[in-house]
């Protein structure tokens, strides 16, 4: 299942319902109570901006108070966070997802998740425990990406015999860590297979700019480039990040466009 950053899913505790018509009666898990409506002219303000609440049809729809708890309409707050908004009425679900997120995925090893597809995992060691999202932006291989690698440093080496080089762009979003500690990432973070699921090792190149490395706190993201090596005939890649030294857990993704 995936997970918000801290900031979404404070906001997003907020949004807990649509509002369809202002209305003295509220629905509730099964059935309906009656309740006082409270408008005090709430206003929503986003790093600063206000945001002016629609609906699906574009009118403005305030935001109310009940029993003391002040209730947000998701679709514009969720909007405002790059969020998209889907109301599943068979199941009377609103579904929030991020840009790129291929819902329903079932993503492994045997089948990684495409470029461009968001996944969350968490991770626990004896030194450190996490959550995040991570997703492939873009993959180049072969050439084009040995041009690249060559241009960051005049005396990185041409792949190995048989073997070429894959240059993916990663995001990495750190959604939560123990006792709110930073976490590190780089190209270590990451292993490389093979179609058939046989580890390759490392690259060792100097790395585009940017380069994925740094640490980040819950809510920060680091976007960076990350080399693999892989054989020159493997048509399906993958590469998986969370996983514990049995290689169990982790997000899986295809370094195949």
């Amino acid at each position: 299942m995936r997970r918000l950053s801290n900031r979404k899913l404070i906001l997003f505790l907020l949004c807990i319902a649509l509002i369809a018509a202002c209305s003295v009666t509220a629905a509730a898990t099964n059935g309906s109570k009656k309740v006082e409506l409270f408008y005090r002219d709430i206003k929503i303000m986003l790093n600063g901006n206000t945001i002016t609440p629609k609906d699906a049809n574009g009118n403005v729809v305030e935001p109310f108070i009940i029993d003391g708890t002040t209730y947000l309409p998701v679709r514009a707050v969720s909007e405002a966070l790059g969020l998209n908004v889907g109301w599943d009425g068979e199941t009377q679900t609103v579904k929030l997802t991020e840009k790129g997120y291929a819902e329903g995925g079932n993503y492994g090893r045997l089948n990684p998740a495409p470029v461009g597809t968001a996944q969350t995992f968490a991770y626990s060691s004896y030194s450190e425990t996490y959550s995040a999202t991570v997703v492939i932006n873009s993959v180049e291989r072969g050439t084009a990406a040995w041009q690249k690698i060559k241009a960051a440093n005049q005396f990185n080496d041409e792949p190995d015999a048989g073997m070429e080089y894959i240059l993916a762009n990663i995001s990495i979003t750190l959604l939560s860590s123990e006792d709110d500690a930073a976490v590190s990432f780089s190209d270590y973070s990451f292993d490389v297979y093979s179609s058939d699921s046989a580890e390759y090792e490392d690259a060792y190149v100097v790395v585009p700019t940017p380069e994925l490395r740094g640490k980040i706190f819950p809510g920060g993201t680091l976007t960076g480039y990350v080399v693999f090596q892989v054989n020159v005939d493997d048509a399906a890649p993958k590469v998986v990040i969370g996983d514990d030294y049995n290689g169990k857990g982790g997000a899986w993704f295809s370094l195949t466009k």
